[in-house]
């Protein structure tokens, strides 16, 4: 069905084009319509098909975000000083695991730390009673401190930014 209505549109747009039939170029023309306009050539068909395409998606790349780098720890600190720290963690008993998991955070950052209940305002920047347990890594200055924490939360490991005071350390 479909190439006959192929063939009478062609039979029009030929007969239409040439108003002799006699003297109708027939060459590109198929057999069939040829034979209608009364002449008899035997053009065989031929059928373009469109050029293949084909696409191709680039495989989605991995993230190549650098992490943040952490600034220095303080060097000194000073009994009954003010100090800039990122609290990690803190906990009413000084065994817990959560203090030891934050002290191996700091480490691998390159901090020196541990648990202690001397840095007087960090308890209470974690929302806890004063005299916890806390683990905080000691910076120079708010900035640094504020730099820290977006080094570890980049990390996935979460902390507060507080100023505290130091003691036990004469």
């Amino acid at each position: 069905m479909r190439r006959f209505a192929v063939i009478l549109v062609l039979t029009f747009t030929v007969g239409s084009c040439a108003a002799d039939p006699e003297t109708a170029d027939t060459s590109s023309v198929p057999s069939t319509v040829a034979s209608t306009l009364g002449t008899t050539t035997t053009t065989p068909v031929t059928t373009t098909l469109p050029p293949t395409t084909t696409s191709t998606t680039a495989p989605a790349q991995p993230s190549t975000t650098a992490l943040a780098d952490f600034p220095p720890e303080r060097e000194s600190l000073e009994h009954g000083a003010d100090t800039w720290v990122v609290v990690l963690a803190g906990s009413a008993t000084p065994d817990d695991p959560v203090l030891a998991e934050a002290i191996v955070a700091a480490e691998e950052a390159g901090y020196t730390t541990g648990a202690t209940d001397c840095d007087d305002g960090a308890p209470e920047a974690l929302g806890q009673p004063d005299g916890n347990s806390t683990v905080s890594v000691y910076l120079e200055n708010e900035a640094d401190a504020r730099a820290a924490l977006l080094a570890f939360e980049a990390r996935g490991i979460s902390g507060v930014v507080a100023q505290v005071k130091t003691f036990c350390l004469d």
